[in-house]
């Protein structure tokens, strides 16, 4: 409690660290969760770190993965493939942009 009451009087850059703060647990989360085979809550874990990071590419494209190869929800994972790869802005040479391109190319392959 009195370290939540030194965060606002110290002001925005503490908001910040902790944002940064919960974005790493977040992503540990997603690791620990993947490594063993808990895809829902890897799942989960994407949604809550994209809730706080709105723009994190690495958290869509596991997202689209998870939709695509686990859950069978085509229109998730071409949704979040698709968003990679804007969010990106098109450049090729982000390998989360690359990833995504191939991914979402491989899906629209299987379904046509």
């Amino acid at each position: 409690m009195v370290a939540q009451l030194l965060r606002k009087v110290v002001g925005a850059d503490d908001e910040e660290d902790d944002r940064e703060a919960m974005v790493g647990a977040l992503g540990r989360q997603i690791s620990r969760a993947l490594s063993e085979g808990r895809w829902r809550f890897a799942d989960h874990f994407c949604d809550k770190l994209l809730d706080e990071d709105p723009r994190n590419l690495e958290a869509l494209l596991v997202k689209g993965h998870l939709a695509w190869r686990r859950f069978h929800e085509t229109g998730t994972a071409v949704s979040c493939f698709r968003r990679v790869v804007m969010l990106g802005g098109y450049e090729s040479s982000n390998a989360c942009v690359a990833r995504a391109r191939a991914c979402l190319q491989q899906l629209l392959e299987q379904l046509s």
